[in-house]
């Protein structure tokens, strides 16, 4: 019960989520206005309001959160309110928050979908690039707001990679609101491209663990859309990561709130097999040339799934969540540092076969590069 299954814009799959989570592979989903309208759509093809999915979920026996996703807002290019403009989420003009008035009214009106969906408090926050900024001050603001309102919500935490890798403003700004001693946390790291692997950086690797180390003792911690880029954040004592089968589920991306282009489509299914082996995934036709070549070593990264979106999602969940929980379950924070970092060596040696038997596109830098060098500071930091 490792993951939770953020919202897409794409056919949402409500029963791909319930299995997921009778499977033990995940344990809640994420709805969002920016993915999900208010209203309801009935028919073949049509998303359904939020009400009626949460209630769908819900009945499928599946925990959900309301994730509104205020951050979204301060992103360069967005553009994309077809179904957010359908939600009370606003005293005043959509995104201000210039006043403590609006600030507090804005996390009302959260509040107020949230209860009306049978959800957990979740206080909203605004994008941060660095940890000292009039902007942080608003993010604390909000925080704040929220706490008051209800001090056992959860608070939200994004910011870009500038942000995670802000240094002493990056941890000035994480102590002010650990201070509030929320319930819980998602924090995100938000990129201009929607690009997996995700262009990371090791500074911001270390600024997100240490970020997460100093406040898992305390509440628990969801790495929204982490997916596999998030393992070193469980390594620190995050508890959950998010994903999906659409590429918009596992990073946070500018891209994926910009304005659409009229008649434009969702895309093609996000179908590349994962191999718990190499720790990320090969297309389709390097899968294929690979199992083709050697059918043992295939199988002992983690195998091929059946062909289809479906089955592709499934092994993506259940890889993703055998990762999680094999790091989670080590005694200590050391154990977890040092099982995943264990993990990351034997996997840039997979790899270099890999390469050999079938060249992809991507490699070990690509998927683990920038992660494992930031796991290693965040480990010598810790004195280990």
């Amino acid at each position: 019960m490792t993951t939770f299954i953020e919202d897409s814009p794409r056919a949402f799959q409500a029963k791909w989520i319930a299995e997921a989570v009778s499977a033990g592979h995940a344990r809640a989903a994420v709805l969002t206005p920016w993915a999900t309208p208010w209203h309801h759509r009935g028919g073949p093809g049509k998303k359904p309001g939020i009400r009626e999915r949460a209630q769908e979920l819900v009945g499928d026996g599946v925990p959900i959160w309301f994730d509104a996703t205020t951050h979204a807002l301060q992103m360069g290019g967005v553009g994309d309110f077809r179904y957010y403009d359908e939600f009370d989420l606003w005293g005043g003009p959509r995104g201000d928050l210039a006043t403590p008035a609006n600030r507090d009214e804005h996390v009302r009106k959260v509040f107020d979908i949230q209860d009306a969906l049978g959800a957990r408090h979740l206080g909203p926050t605004v994008l941060l690039h660095t940890g000292l900024s009039q902007t942080s001050v608003v993010a604390l603001g909000l925080a704040r707001a929220a706490i008051e309102r209800d001090p056992q919500c959860w608070l939200t935490i994004a910011g870009t990679n500038p942000f995670w890798a802000s240094g002493s403003a990056l941890d000035a700004h994480i102590g002010a609101l650990a201070a509030l001693q929320p319930a819980g946390w998602f924090v995100a790291v938000a990129r201009p491209l929607s690009t997996i692997p995700v262009a990371s950086t090791r500074e911001e690797i270390f600024g997100l663990c240490r970020t997460v180390r100093a406040l898992a003792e305390d509440a628990p911690i969801h790495v929204s859309h982490g997916d596999l880029a998030a393992l070193p954040a469980i390594a620190a004592g995050a508890a959950t990561v998010g994903t999906g089968w659409d590429k918009r589920q596992r990073v946070v991306s500018f891209a994926d709130y910009a304005a659409r282009t009229p008649g434009a489509t969702g895309g093609g299914w996000y179908e590349r097999p994962t191999f718990r082996g190499l720790i990320g995934s090969l297309s389709t036709n390097e899968a294929s040339v690979l199992q083709s070549r050697d059918p043992a070593f295939t199988t002992r990264m983690g195998g091929l799934p059946a062909p289809g979106p479906k089955e592709a999602f499934v092994q993506h969940a259940a890889t993703l969540s055998s990762l999680v929980s094999e790091i989670a379950a080590q005694r200590d924070f050391e154990h977890r540092y040092r099982r995943l970092d264990d993990l990351y060596r034997a996997s840039a040696t997979e790899w270099v076969t890999s390469q050999a038997l079938s060249p992809s596109d991507t490699s070990a830098s690509d998927w683990i590069g920038a992660l494992e060098e930031g796991l290693s500071d965040y480990g010598a930091a810790e004195g280990w």
